[in-house]
Order: C-alpha cells, then structure tokens, then sequence
C-alpha cells in the first residue's frame, strides 16, 4: 500500500500527481522484474526521474497558490453583475482601486475625497492630508479677508436693519390698503352714481331724440319717411332749438346758484360785522 497523507481540501493537479506517485512506482515495478529476470524491459518502460522531481515530497501538503487561484475563482463566478472591479467595489463600499492607476490618484484632493468617504481604515490614506498646509492657511485666510470683509457682528448688525426696513416697508403697505379698504364703500357708491347719471343722460338723450322725431311728425301733419330731406332738415332745427332751451335752462340754473352763493356770503358777512362793532364798543 502506498504511503499516502492527504492535507487540506485543496484541488490537486494530475501533474503534482503523478510526480509525486513516480518514485514509488519505479521501486514497485522495478522490484517485480528483478524476480523476473527482465529489468532491462523494466528501465527501458519507465525512465528515471530527473533530480528535481526526486526532490518533490509524498507528502501532499496545501498548495497556496492553488487555493488563491481557487478562491480568485469563486468570487469571479459570485460577481452576476457584469461590472467592473472598480465599480463593483464603489458599490460594495470598498476603496475602487487597491493601487494607483492614475497620477490624480496621488493627489491631495483625490486622497482627501477616499479619505472622507471610506474611511480611515479602509481608505488606507495618512489622516494628515485632510489637514491643510501652512500655504493653504494663508492663502484661505487672504481669501476670506478679501470676499468677506465684515466681522460676524456686523452682518448679524446690518441683517437685522434690513429685515426691520422690509417689516416697515409691509407694514406702511398694510396701513395703505387698510385706509383705501375704508374708503371701499364711498367708492363703490360713486361709482354706482356715476354709472347711474350716464344711464340716466343715455335715457333722456333717448327720450328727447323720441319726443323730436314725433314733434317733426306733427309738424308736417302725415307720415313721412324719417330719411326723406324735409324729415331731416326739420329734425335739424327742432334739435338746434332744444339745445338751445337746454343751454338757457343751464344757464338760468348757474345764475340761481350764483344767486345763493352771493346771498351766503352776504348773509356771513352781516354775521361778521356786528360782532366787530361789539368788540369795537368794548
């Protein structure tokens, strides 16, 4: 029976097989034949082995290279997704590249960004590179100087005066429209009669249109067509004729207001005069 030690579950190979099954079989065969008187067929069979195969052991022993590869295997066939290394590691949550691939991978900011969003452990970069230089201090400290000139206080100082200037820029609209809303009322009301004055002007326009055209009618004594001339030039003169009673009656209407404006102011001044002269006897 052969002296055989099997360690380990990892995949041998026929080659590492039958290296390792060779020696033992020459002494085997070899032993056989020696019996038989016929070694020379023995030798010519099987050949000797070359002094680096004697050298492998019997003993099978775990292969590292062989379990990597077994392993390297098994993930490749649990990938499904089709992606990329480097993308299937974003996915997963893993660093994308374990090396270099590329100069900007060696920059600050790219180290500082893995460094943020992997972690330290898993980033693998030096925490120092989040910290900025001594150069990168002064130039952020002139930057801020230079975009933001004012201190916390008086931003916070001149943030307060704008938010009370637009509260009193409200509220000064608010008592507008507060006032005008009292106004509504009175408006709405003149409105109304001013719409009422001109239906009522549009109806007497009507109305003496109406009472012309019927007094032409009269006039002649007989139906007469309203577009024949003798129609037209008597309408004519009987408007004329209205507009001028029209006129006189407004007139006369201006001067009995002019007559009880006159007759006020008299009637005040005589109220006014007795007072001096009581003053004046005083």
């Amino acid at each position: 029976m052969l002296p055989l030690q099997i360690l380990g579950t990892a995949r041998l190979n026929q080659k590492t097989v039958f290296a390792s099954l060779r020696p033992a079989l020459v002494r085997f065969y070899s032993s056989k034949t020696a019996a038989s008187g016929n070694k020379s067929t023995t030798d010519e069979k099987i050949a000797p082995l070359d002094p680096a195969e004697d050298e492998v052991p019997v003993t099978f022993v775990d292969d590292e290279n062989l379990q990597e590869a077994r392993e390297a295997r098994i993930e490749m066939l649990r990938n499904k997704s089709a992606l990329l290394p480097q993308h299937r590691n974003m996915l997963i949550g893993r660093l994308p590249y374990e090396e270099s691939q590329s100069w900007i991978h060696e920059t600050v900011k790219y180290k500082r960004m893995m460094l943020g969003r992997y972690g330290l452990e898993s980033s693998g970069v030096d925490p120092r590179v989040a910290f900025p230089t001594k150069r990168e201090a002064i130039e952020k400290a002139e930057y801020e100087r230079v975009a933001f000139p004012h201190t916390l206080k008086d931003m916070m100082e001149s943030n307060r005066k704008a938010k009370e200037q637009r509260k009193a820029v409200i509220q000064a609209r608010e008592n507008e429209i507060a006032k005008k809303l009292e106004k509504l009322d009175q408006w709405t009301a003149d409105l109304n009669a001013r719409i009422a004055k001109k239906e009522a002007d549009a109806r007497a326009a009507k109305d003496r249109k109406d009472r012309l055209v019927e007094e032409v009618r009269r006039h002649f004594g007989f139906k007469i067509d309203p577009r024949d001339e003798r129609f037209q030039e008597m309408l004519a003169q009987k408007e004329k004729e209205d507009r001028k009673k029209v006129k006189e009656a407004k007139r006369k209407e201006k001067e009995v207001l002019m007559l009880e404006k006159l007759k006020k102011k008299t009637e005040q001044m005589e109220e006014i005069v007795p007072v001096e002269e009581n003053d004046d006897k005083k």
